[in-house]
């Protein structure tokens, strides 16, 4: 649908308001800690697969979540022995063995041939073509909200690793369950931002916000905080190598100051 330009002019306007009021929370050291929360339960749901990987073993290990009940499935991190990554994939679990899984099936094994259309939903996801794999339900209170796979280019795998498997995604439910419910808040959070902070908003959450932005900026070192935020961001769209080096100085001087308060060397 097109909007009539006064409406489409207006729209525009509060994305633009929107996107710069964002800017100033993402820039606060309160904002950063919310989110850095969410990067730990990341990183363990990460650190379980990879145990997994190093356990079963077996050459790579993924969850399958449904963040929303809109039908879809994310993966938010993928794992092997030497450690585990991001990623972005997205799918419909028709066709997949999530689809069982959601359904209420239990855990189980298959075999997998080449370009086995089973995985093929995951594929963007995984560094090589297993040939067999194990997929489990991960529940939350009662309710199967996805499931873990662990994948093998080697060997299949027997009734025992079967059994290890479900207990893991019991133990994963645990990890999950908090990095699901601070995705979910976050998307809720983010949905809703635009309305509340309009100019028809019906709260005050507009006014209380721009106040406390108002504060942090009289606060010492702020706009220092701020354009340091933009040089980052600016040496990272450089490409992949600037971004890392970017991380790996900031990484370096995190380190050095944490030395500094437990009273080590630098």
């Amino acid at each position: 649908m097109t909007l009539p330009a006064p409406a489409a002019d207006v729209t525009r306007a509060a994305l633009l308001g929107f996107s710069s009021r964002l800017r100033d929370l993402l820039s606060t050291l309160e904002s950063v800690a919310l989110l850095g929360q969410s990067e730990v339960r990341l990183r363990g749901l990460g650190e379980h697969l990879r145990f997994a990987c190093l356990a079963m073993p077996c050459d790579e290990a993924l969850v399958a979540l449904e963040v929303e009940s809109l039908g879809r499935l994310s993966v938010p991190v993928v794992a092997d022995p030497q450690g585990f990554r991001r990623t972005d994939v997205e799918f419909l679990p028709s066709g997949t063995p999530f689809a069982y899984l959601l359904a209420g099936g239990g855990g189980h094994a298959a075999g997998l041939g080449p370009d086995d259309p089973m995985i093929a939903a995951l594929r963007p996801a995984l560094s090589g073509a297993p040939t067999s794999g194990i997929f489990v339900p991960i529940r939350v209170a009662e309710t199967i909200i996805g499931g873990a796979a662990l994948l093998s280019r080697s060997v299949p795998f027997s009734d025992r690793q079967l059994e290890m498997a479900e207990r893991l995604g019991e133990v994963l439910a645990l990890t999950v369950e908090s990095f699901r419910t601070e995705q979910v808040i976050f998307d809720l959070f983010a949905r809703a931002l635009p309305d509340l902070l309009g100019a028809e908003a019906h709260t005050s959450l507009r006014e209380a916000l721009s106040r406390y932005v108002h504060a942090l900026r009289l606060a010492p070192g702020y706009q220092r905080r701020l354009e340091l935020a933009v040089v980052l961001g600016k040496l990272c769209d450089r490409g992949e190598a600037e971004a890392k080096l970017a991380a790996d100085v900031l990484a370096r001087f995190d380190a050095y100051v944490a030395s500094l308060g437990s009273g080590g060397a630098a």
